[in-house]
């Protein structure tokens, strides 16, 4: 029977299963947040954490890739008072987080900051894990870490050209970079996604996302794929193959031996990608969002399983932040 995860002592406490090789392989986390439906023998995402735009369907940006589709996806939290009824429901639902997300301002940044009076009055009731945006001042990360957040998540770009073409943003591969050492400065976990597929240099672009990590120390990475949302300039583009994905995941594992590396929830889907989950829970890959059913009755064979209904970037709370290694 697999116990789902409820604190990091009960997680440090378990010992991890052998490989065929007798290596100790880490555990696995398999996440269930309300972000889509995902209804399973073993878990349900009904019960999961919940996405809020604090911007509602607003984003002063329109990248090729998203087109504001994903904000159609988030619960509308654009006003103090909207934005405090769902953090009350939250809380009166019994769930022990929630992701606070939106589109971006001018300046880059999800204007998380704006509703820091209204966050900071759950962060002891939730954990609050966000997607910032570009954060161009320490100034900015600091009122995010007084707000109450407690992890920042937000995409990285390996090259100027696919920020200005795809993105359509005025920023620069420093500007992305420098958002995760503020962020960092201010006491806040960084997990970075690397979206494989969107590069304008293909695969060797998305790998070098990942080398530039690096720099910033991350506390774990996120790797996703394209995905082709309808009405966007890219539904008919990019889709990472299997094998794409599969060399992501290795190099981002390689590369960075000693933190979580997940393999996220925005990601193609089909027969085809089922190898992909199989290869994650082989290669010691951390966390897996959203699983086939096949893929969790492997990973039971091989690793100790455990569940969440958290965003998997909650995986640093879960492991990092406890001492665990």
């Amino acid at each position: 029977m697999v116990q789902e995860c409820k604190d990091i002592g009960d997680y440090a406490r378990r010992s991890n299963k052998l490989n065929e090789g007798g290596v100790k392989m880490r555990p696995l986390f398999i996440y269930a947040p309300n972000l889509k439906r995902y209804e399973t023998d073993f878990i349900s995402s009904s019960n999961g954490w919940k996405s809020i735009s604090v911007t509602g369907k607003y984003c002063a940006f329109n990248c090729k890739h998203c087109g504001r589709r994903v904000l159609e996806t988030m619960i509308d939290g654009s006003s103090e008072e909207k934005l405090t009824r769902e953090l009350e429901r939250a809380v009166k639902a019994g769930d022990k987080g929630i992701i606070l997300s939106g589109g971006s301002t001018i300046r880059g940044d999800v204007p998380l900051w704006k509703y820091g009076h209204v966050i900071s009055k759950y962060a002891d009731k939730l954990t609050i894990i966000a997607h910032t945006g570009v954060v161009r001042s320490q100034d900015i990360a600091v009122k995010l870490k007084e707000a109450g957040v407690k992890v920042a998540l937000l995409d990285m770009v390996s090259d100027n050209t696919t920020i200005k073409e795809v993105l359509r943003q005025p920023f620069t591969v420093d500007d992305y970079l420098n958002s995760f050492k503020y962020l960092k400065q201010a006491g806040i976990k960084i997990v970075p996604h690397v979206i494989v597929g969107l590069s304008t240099k293909g695969i060797k672009g998305d790998l070098e996302a990942i080398r530039l990590l690096k720099e910033v120390e991350p506390d774990a990475i996120i790797i996703v794929g394209l995905m082709p949302l309808l009405g966007t300039p890219m539904y008919n583009g990019n889709q990472p193959s299997p094998e794409e994905l599969i060399t992501a995941l290795r190099f981002a594992r390689d590369t960075f031996s000693n933190i979580p590396i997940n393999l996220g929830c925005a990601r193609p889907r089909g027969k085809d990608y089922v190898k992909v989950e199989t290869f994650a829970v082989d290669y010691d890959i951390d966390a897996i969002a959203f699983p086939e059913e096949e893929t969790y009755e492997y990973a039971m064979s091989k690793r100790k399983v455990f569940l969440s209904n958290a965003c998997c970037g909650n995986v640093v709370l879960d492991i990092i932040s406890g001492g665990v290694s």
